[in-house]
């Protein structure tokens, strides 16, 4: 037995783990309930108020494999901690912003440290539990990014009314200050007893993304985020211009419908214990999302039902990142390449973020409605309903259809 995979799951620094992923996915939800007040701040287009919110994954959508790599290579918990250091520095600096430039150059900031940490939480996690556990400890964290961007889309209406956007800013970064500092004493001797990987940088490329497996698993994800946020973060925008609701009203229908997608992504680590196969949950997954988006903007329907089906394409969709996140540890060629393939899958992951929300703000300007966005997220549907498919050959030719605790 190597050192990557234990005998005794340590749950406690997997909470912890978990936490700090929830600090660090505030940050995403942090900006859909300030995008009013920072577009009459600095005077920003529906556009470059979609840029502000995506442009947070720049970096992650580029760098996410090699970040997972360089953490195999000098240590999983290090990397952590500097890449909470730089998120706090970007909200921080953010705070201080007064022009678009300067914002979007913290959003940039923020996301370098945001792929730092998700990227590689994940294999932290996995490197913490044992074999039995080890598929449904990192399934677990699929549920970290709703529940931090619900806590903050929750929170964040109170702090801007009271306090106005930028003391939001500060808040963040104090946060995961604070993390940082529990990270540094509670993990400490962790990366010591971890596996180093020691390979050339280029092998380590090549083993990740020669196998179908890791790039299945990445688009996958990046089509889910790409649908999921297109909708999550535009929501408060849509109710307040079409539908005259106010900002707290506005921000709490989008809080609920992010969380319900904590107990979606729960429902799938649970149906992924329970031995149910991974392309099942993504083939249903996407469909429910795909169908349910076609209804949700145009005004057909009475509002009750289209913010039902919203809850219904969050709650539903949320079984894609479990299958996804419990997919990375079967997929991954060796556990050496464990980090660089779980930064694959969240580079995929950014890609998503970074392109869904402009998309949907250039499609509704071009088009001057709202109506027909449905069937431009149902096209990532097609997409991974074929990826399914294709996930389902491989692992059947593997023999791990069905091996949930690999």
């Amino acid at each position: 037995m190597n050192k990557e995979y234990i005998q005794k799951t340590n749950w406690y620094l997997i909470f912890l783990a978990l936490i700090i992923g929830v600090s660090v996915a505030g940050y995403i939800g942090k900006t859909p309930p300030a995008i009013p007040s920072i577009r009459i701040d600095l005077a920003l287009s529906l556009v470059m108020a979609g840029w502000v919110v995506s442009i947070f994954s720049t970096m992650g959508s580029v760098t996410g494999m090699m970040a997972g790599m360089y953490a195999d290579r000098v240590g999983r918990v290090k990397i952590i901690v500097y890449a909470l250091v730089l998120i706090s520095f970007g909200s921080i600096l953010g705070a201080y912003s007064n022009s678009t430039t300067m914002l979007l150059l913290s959003r940039v900031i923020e996301g370098t440290g945001y792929i730092g940490t998700m990227a590689i939480l994940p294999a932290l996690i996995a490197g913490l539990a044992s074999d039995q556990h080890r598929a449904f400890a990192v399934s677990l964290f699929s549920s970290v990014t709703p529940l931090g961007m619900a806590i903050t889309m929750i929170a964040a209406p109170v702090v801007i009314h009271q306090y106005g956007w930028r003391n939001l800013w500060w808040i963040t970064g104090i946060s995961t200050i604070a993390f940082m500092i529990l990270a540094l004493i509670a993990f400490k001797g962790i990366d010591a007893q971890t596996l180093r990987n020691k390979q050339p940088y280029w092998s380590n490329i090549k083993k990740t993304t020669s196998t179908p497996g890791p790039w299945l698993i990445s688009i996958c994800f990046m089509t889910y985020t790409f649908q999921w946020y297109a909708i999550m973060v535009w929501l408060p925008t849509f109710v307040i211009e079409e539908r005259g609701l106010e900002l707290k009203l506005a921000a709490g229908l989008a809080a609920a419908a992010v969380t319900i997608n904590i107990f979606g992504n729960l429902f799938g680590a649970w149906l992924i214990h329970r031995g149910i196969s991974r392309w099942i949950l993504i083939s249903i997954g996407t469909f429910i999302m795909g169908l349910s988006s076609i209804f949700i903007f145009p005004n057909i329907l009475p509002d009750f039902l289209r913010f039902g089906l919203v809850l219904v394409f969050s709650f539903l969709g949320a079984l894609q990142p479990s299958a996804v996140m419990a997919s990375v540890p079967i997929h991954s060629p060796t556990p050496a390449q464990l980090g660089s393939t779980n930064g694959l899958v969240y580079q995929g992951s950014q890609i998503g973020h970074l392109f869904g929300p402009p998309v949907v703000a250039w499609f509704v300007t071009y088009t001057g409605d709202w109506n027909q966005i449905g069937w431009v997220l149902f096209m990532g549907t097609m997409l991974n309903l074929a990826l399914a498919q294709w996930m389902r050959i491989i692992e059947k030719k593997s023999g791990s259809l069905n091996h949930c605790n690999q």
